[in-house]
């Protein structure tokens, strides 16, 4: 008896881990994608956060991979820093991991931006690709409004005045 209560509390233990690495299982499926089809998820990476194809390759030329491209890519949309701050802090601690960075980029531990880093949970599937700009996460297109900063210039939301103010279907003044 003694055994296979050992045994289960062994299973428990060694699948927790497991049950707790949504980033890294997220990000490990996003690199083998990228080996089965590198230009298709390249490109649907650049459609999910709006930028061109050649930024993601660019990005993916300093870190090494299509997964902490990606990763650079998310920390600018989460925090509305641009790419090179978060170029700096990612050279700087790399090797420590997306939550340290996270946390340099003033990403609070608790907060729901750092649950979904942890998660893996970005909205996002390489699987369902946005061809042309169009789906939920696109900031191409429409005219009516949107979110502030979320123009179509491929960079990352910025604190400009004005930037992104679509001319929507309101009431005149």
């Amino acid at each position: 008896m003694k055994r296979i209560a050992f045994s289960i509390c062994l299973l428990l233990l060694s699948a927790a881990p497991a049950l707790a690495d949504g980033l890294d299982t997220f990000l490990d499926n996003l690199n083998v994608q990228a080996a089965a089809d590198r230009h298709g998820v390249v490109a649907s990476v650049g459609s999910h956060f709006g930028v061109p194809f050649s930024d993601v390759e660019l990005i993916m030329g300093t870190t090494g991979s299509l997964a902490d491209a990606f990763m650079v890519l998310q920390m600018g949309r989460m925090t509305g820093l641009s790419r090179d701050r978060i170029m700096a802090s990612y050279g700087a601690r790399k090797g420590q991991g997306w939550g340290v960075i996270a946390k340099d980029l003033g990403i609070k531990p608790g907060s729901a931006e750092f649950h979904a880093l942890k998660n893996g949970d970005f909205g996002y599937s390489p699987n369902s690709r946005q061809e042309g700009g169009k789906g939920p996460d696109s900031v191409k297109g429409g005219g009516k409004g949107g979110k502030k900063g979320a123009g179509n210039s491929g960079e990352l939301p910025s604190s400009a005045p004005g930037n992104g103010q679509g001319g929507g279907k309101g009431k005149k003044k």
